[in-house]
C-alpha cells in the first residue's frame, strides 16, 4: 500500500514547502526532502510509518552515516528541549562509552511518536537521496521528562 505523507514547514518556520514522502509500508518509495530548505541547510528529518522510523539524511551530512550504523540498537527518546518544547532524541546504542546522537525539534518530525507508545519496539533506517535505505536497526521507544537523556536501555 503506498501513501503520502505531507508535512509543511522547516526548523525555522520560513521554510514554506510542503515536505511529501510516498510509502510502501516501512520503504520510502520517493520524497522532495532532499530539495527542501530543510535538507539544505543540513537538517535531518524523521518520518514514522508502518512501524518504522526512517531518518533521512540531508546530503551535506551522509558522511555522519558510519556513526550512527555503528550503533546495533537505536534508542527513540521523547521529552521536552530546554524544559520547553516536545523533542526527540535519537542514541545510536555501540557499546562505547561515546555514543553518536542527535536532538530533533517536533519541526523536522512528521509527526511525534504518542505518549501511548513508551516502550515498544520499532524499525529504525537511514536514508539518503534517491531514496536509498543505508541501513536498518532495531530501536526502542521512551518517554523521559527532559532531553538530553543519553541513556543506555535498561531492560
Amino acid at each position: 500500500m503506498k501513501r503520502s505523507r505531507k508535512r509543511d514547514g522547516g526548523s525555522s518556520g520560513d521554510d514554506m514547502m510542503t515536505l511529501t514522502i510516498e510509502n510502501d509500508d516501512s520503504e520510502i518509495v520517493t520524497s522532495n526532502f532532499w530539495d527542501s530548505d530543510l535538507a539544505k541547510q543540513g537538517y535531518f528529518f524523521l518520518s514514522l510509518n508502518a512501524g518504522a522510523a526512517r531518518l533521512l539524511i540531508p546530503d551535506n551530512r551522509v558522511d555522519e552515516v558510519s556513526e550512527m550504523k555503528a550503533g546495533k540498537l537505536v534508542i527513540l527518546t521523547r521529552g521536552r528541549w530546554n524544559r520547553k518544547k516536545d523533542a526527540l532524541e535519537i542514541f545510536f546504542d555501540d557499546g562505547s562509552e561515546e555514543q553518536y546522537s542527535m536532538h530533533l525539534s517536533k519541526d523536522q518530525l512528521d509527526r511525534l511518536i504518542p505518549v501511548s507508545d513508551n516502550g515498544r519496539d520499532l524499525t529504525f533506517s537511514a536514508w539518503k537521496r534517491g531514496p536509498v535505505k543505508l541501513f536498518e536497526r532495531p530501536a526502542k521507544f521512551r518517554i523521559v521528562k527532559n532531553l538530553p537523556c543519553l541513556e543506555k536501555w535498561k531492560l
